[in-house]
This record gives C-alpha cells, sequence and structure tokens, in this order.
C-alpha cells in the first residue's frame, strides 16, 4: 500500500495498522491506541460513515479523517456530521493528508 509507506517516511508519523475491513477498525483503533484513523469511506462490510459516530464516541481521543475518492459534497456534509475532523480526497496532494493528520481536533 502507497499511502502507509508515504506516512511513514514523513518524521513524527507512524502507520500503525492498515485494513480494509470495517470490522477490524475498532480493534485495531484499541490494540494500538491510534491518535488518528484515516478511513475511506467505503471498506469491506459497510460504510465508513456509518459507523463514524460509533466509532467517535468508542475512541474520543482519536481523530477521524475521511480520505475518499468521492467529491460529492453531500458526502462531506454527512461525514462531518458523522464526526470527521476531516475529509481529504485522494485526488489532492499527499500534504492535504498531511495537513489534516496534523490538525486540530473535530
Amino acid at each position: 500500500m502507497v499511502m502507509p509507506a508515504l506516512i511513514e517516511g514523513v518524521a513524527g508519523l507512524k502507520c500503525a495498522a492498515t485494513t480494509a475491513n470495517l470490522e477490524d477498525v475498532a480493534p485495531l483503533i484499541a490494540a494500538h491506541q491510534v491518535q488518528v484513523a484515516v478511513l475511506d469511506i467505503e471498506l469491506r462490510g459497510g460504510s465508513a460513515l456509518k459507523r463514524l459516530p460509533a466509532l467517535c464516541r468508542e475512541f474520543p481521543g482519536t481523530r477521524f479523517i475521511i480520505h475518499s475518492g468521492h467529491s460529492n459534497p453531500e458526502l462531506v456534509r454527512m461525514a462531518q456530521s458523522a464526526g470527521a475532523a476531516a475529509y481529504v480526497l485522494k485526488s489532492g496532494e499527499f500534504e492535504d493528508l498531511l495537513a489534516a493528520i496534523r490538525g486540530p481536533g473535530c
């Protein structure tokens, strides 16, 4: 995967885990005490947007960033309403994702 390798190359950042399965997200956050979770909207097992409010409640110390290929303004609004700290397009620059990772909380 390209994104974890890019993140590992940035001083002060570490990619603790990766998954394409929605059911693995909560256990991985708990196991690695994740500060920032970068999620795609579409994961095997369902939509991260539908699970995001529960994840925000379960892990109040974790900031959630949606990294998506969808530029639909309604999806951006839904992500923000669900608790996402940021919505970053995959078509954007890597620096946009880094800014969201380093940015303030919700």
